[in-house]
């Protein structure tokens, strides 16, 4: 089997060292990852060990206090405890990483501790998607059962260990699927309690100490994916499909109630005591905010939160981060350039496309969302000419034969180009996508025209024609 051996050693005094050999990396990479902050726009710290031919590689970096970095190779991430002036030798059986990730060197024995926690919950962690898939239905379940089991087995495992974020993580997650079950409860079991299920969670989740600032920092965003679910159980999404139709997406509701639904997620502060825990739970939702709403809308937010928390500058300089950083995606804004290829292998260029509008879609084959558009977005191509519409496909699929098999298993007229490398996609990435489909609708004098809020199943020939009508106006 494939055997990764990385070793680090520290030579200066707070400098680790990270040297090693790995017999098999193929078109991989092996990274080391830091995110200060756990959002989908933030800054990723992220140090790539080059691998020689012969599979050796030598790495340092300097630390000032202990840090947690993730061991990342593809898609499956280990967690290293990395603090000055001690060494580490590390051997990692590639067919299994991150499994059976062997550690010497740490002052107790945490690498066996979470290697326990990952064997222990590895069938749970294939069972939980399962159960999820039958909550929202009303099937009996054991979703939460299951959670719990987790977060129990991280209790035990990493709860007095520096990976004790891990263990935070896993609480968050339960309460998660707590809130997230009030939601589907009320809609299939008639006499269901909402009200009185909330407070259930609420209490728990102060006995977890969840309303933390610890605790919040180990979530995946903060106190966004709680604030989302709990916002939910009010029956806004139902109300919204009952209103518009049920084929809405989720993207859709969350445009058309997002006051509604920012209501809601706002309650959740009034649940978190310490400001400091307040400054860390509001940040995410003002980015999510941004990262939502047009800049119009989601100004004031952004400048309220700038003045009442300007004494956290780690949180108010990842929001002006932010904030410019969507600024220049938005509408009236020139469209990212892009060199990318067709099947063919020729290359297309943004500048390629001007004098008619371009509807760039951001897609994979996994993304069911993006298939189910794909009935629409042929009758839109076939609706308008080539004169006015092109529609360009571009695929983020990390595997580029899977990408040609979708293009002739969907039989997809438009032009399709191929960006690879999943989420990190340059172009996805230059335009602040956070997920797939992912739309922008580039008009003819090659400037962005809608940013994120057109879907095809939904209102965009409606605001296509508006654009086209406008824009012929100003042409004769």
């Amino acid at each position: 089997m494939p055997v990764l051996v990385i070793i680090f050693a520290s030579c200066n005094q707070n400098n680790t060292t990270i040297k090693g050999s790995i017999d098999y990396v193929g078109d991989t990479h092996i990274v080391l990852q830091q995110q200060p902050v756990h959002y989908k726009y933030s800054p990723i710290q992220r140090d790539t060990l080059n691998v020689t031919d012969q599979g050796e590689f030598s790495f340092t970096t300097s630390l000032g206090s202990q840090q947690i970095r993730t061991l990342q190779i593809n898609d499956e991430s280990y967690p290293l405890v990395l603090e000055p002036k001690v060494n580490l030798d590390l051997v990692i059986n590639r067919a299994d990483f991150p499994q059976g990730v062997k550690v010497e060197g740490y002052l107790e024995n945490w690498d066996t501790r979470y290697n326990n926690y990952l064997s222990e919950t590895e069938e749970i962690e294939s069972q939980i998607p399962i159960e999820e898939e039958k909550i929202k239905v009303g099937q009996e379940n054991n979703l939460l059962e299951l959670s719990k089991r987790k977060y129990k087995i991280a209790e035990n495992y990493l709860k007095s260990t520096p990976l004790r974020d891990y263990y935070l993580k896993a609480i968050g997650e339960y309460l998660v699927f707590k809130i997230r079950a009030i939601e589907y409860n009320q809609r299939f079991y008639e006499g269901f309690n909402a009200d009185s299920a909330r407070k259930e969670v609420f209490n728990e989740a102060y006995s977890l100490n969840f309303f933390t600032l610890k605790s919040l920092k180990a979530q995946r965003a903060g106190i966004r994916d709680f604030a989302h679910y709990y916002a939910r159980t009010f029956g806004i999404y139902d109300s919204v499909k009952k209103e518009y139709g049920q084929d809405l997406s989720e993207y859709d509701i969350k445009r058309l109630a997002y006051e509604e639904l920012n209501e809601k997620r706002l309650e959740v502060l009034s649940h978190i005591e310490n400001r400091d825990a307040l400054a860390h739970a509001k940040m995410y939702l003002v980015a999510e905010r941004i990262g939502e709403q047009d800049l119009e809308t989601a100004t004031p937010s952004y400048e309220a939160y700038l003045e009442e928390f300007s004494d956290y500058p780690e949180y108010t300089n990842f929001l002006g981060y932010f904030y410019r950083e969507i600024k220049s995606v938005s509408p009236g804004q020139p469209a990212v350039p892009f060199s990318l290829p067709d099947i063919d292998g020729d290359i297309h260029t943004m500048k390629d496309y001007r004098g008619k509008f371009v509807l760039l879609d951001f897609w994979a084959g996994w993304c069911q969302p993006c298939l189910e558009e794909f009935s629409y977005m042929k009758d839109i191509y076939s609706n308008y000419s080539r004169d006015e519409l092109e529609i360009i496909g571009i695929s983020n699929e990390v595997d580029s034969l899977v990408w040609v098999q979708d293009i002739q298993r969907f039989e997809l007229p438009w032009i399709q180009l191929y960006g690879g490398n999943g989420f990190n996609e340059e172009t996805f990435k230059a335009y602040k996508g956070g997920g797939i489909p992912f739309y922008v609708l580039v008009d003819p004098d090659g400037r962005i025209s809608r940013y994120n809020d057109v879907r095809p199943s939904f209102n965009f020939t409606s605001v296509l024609d508006s654009l086209l009508s406008d824009y012929n106006k100003q042409l004769n």
